[in-house]
């Protein structure tokens, strides 16, 4: 899988994944202090094309970060590297509103992170 493969390649980590129900959906990836300290983030798409009207950021402190960034996914690709603001930090968890972009399709999403 390249996407994966670039990901990896990148020094990023994966945390999780969720399948995409319909044109329009919501799931929530939890995170936790155990999984360690992020800069940055990237989304990995497979199987589909998706795309993702909102992404939530929701650190170990309660603060939120929303990139306010739209993204279309291709399948098998990778979303450009989102930083996080300040130093390294705990996510508690990252709040994804998509869909798929072909009827009949459930692309799979995952989220990586360094």
């Amino acid at each position: 899988r390249p996407a994966e493969v670039h990901a990896m390649r990148n020094g990023f980590n994966y945390l999780d994944e969720r399948t995409v129900n319909g044109g329009i959906d919501h799931d929530v990836i939890h995170v936790g202090r155990q999984d360690g300290k992020f800069h940055e983030i990237m989304v990995v798409a497979e199987r589909a094309p998706v795309e993702i009207y909102d992404l939530v950021v929701t650190f170990g402190n309660g603060e939120r970060y929303e990139p306010h960034t739209r993204l279309v996914f291709g399948p098998d690709s990778t979303s450009r590297n989102i930083d996080l603001p300040g130093q390294g930090r705990f996510i508690k968890r990252v709040d994804f509103r998509y869909g798929n972009l072909v009827a009949g399709a459930n692309a799979k999403v995952e989220l990586w992170a360094r």
